[in-house]
């Protein structure tokens, strides 16, 4: 992908890219029911609410970190305990490019994106970097002798598994994810 088109990529509205299906769960439920509902619908996250109203989000990342990690029981532990709050959000007519940015600033992986005070969706990271990734090149050259060769800055890996995680970390995690787009 040429840099004049990634631009452009950037310029896109977040609306674009966030998902409107989202869990809503109330913060007094367990995390083994929010647990299961994630499951059984395939998602990464739910949005807290009280009474209606959406006060924080608890990710998988949350599950592990703030549950399992200190053994607290998941059928006793209500979500309001582990949950990330204030929801960040984003403005549905912003740029993937804040977006990207944002998330960087914020170290988190999901934006709620909002229209006026109204929930829209929700935009992750990898909605936005998937779709980019897709968009700008093959993810590795095969050369039989010499490996996995990066499209990107031509370094070579003994396999597709070292050079995906390659090129997150180098050409997507401190690249894109910070703002920088000259390595693309």
């Amino acid at each position: 992908m040429s840099a004049e088109a990634l631009a452009i990529l950037l310029k896109r509205p977040v609306s674009e890219f966030a998902r409107e299906e989202i869990i809503r769960v109330d913060e007094s439920e367990t995390v083994s029911n929010a647990a299961k509902k994630m499951k059984e619908r395939r998602e990464t996250s739910v949005l807290v609410t009280r009474r209606g109203e959406p006060i924080g989000i608890v990710t998988e990342k949350d599950i592990v970190y703030r549950l399992v990690a200190e053994s607290r029981d998941p059928n006793r532990v209500p979500l309001k305990q582990i949950m990330s709050t204030p929801l960040l959000t984003i403005p549905n007519n912003a740029t993937v490019e804040q977006a990207i940015a944002l998330m960087a600033q914020k170290n988190v992986r999901r934006l709620v994106v909002i229209r006026d005070t109204q929930i829209l969706g929700l935009i992750t990271r990898m909605s936005v970097v998937g779709d980019l990734r897709s968009q700008i090149a093959p993810l590795a050259t095969l050369e039989p002798r010499k490996g996995s060769q990066c499209p990107y800055c031509g370094s070579i890996f003994p396999d597709r598994d070292a050079l995906s995680k390659h090129i997150d970390r180098t050409h997507i995690g401190s690249g894109l994810l910070e703002g920088d787009v000259r390595k693309w």
